[in-house]
């Protein structure tokens, strides 16, 4: 395939595997997210909605 001829000779080669590569963007969006949210919780007492996180963010 196109793929394989390019894989051949470049140096980051191109993964064809659709399902593999969905899942790895889907787990560092995910990531991402959860970033984003505790960096909100950390910074905004208010954000702290349940006993727990409550818990777990106390200075």
């Amino acid at each position: 395939t196109v793929f394989t001829s390019y894989n051949k000779f470049s140096k980051e080669p191109v993964n064809t595997d659709l399902v593999a590569y969905v899942t790895e963007r889907a787990m560092a969006g995910i990531f991402h997210m959860v970033a984003a949210e505790e960096q909100k919780i950390r910074k905004d007492p208010m954000a702290r909605t349940s006993d727990l996180l409550k818990k777990v963010f106390a200075n």
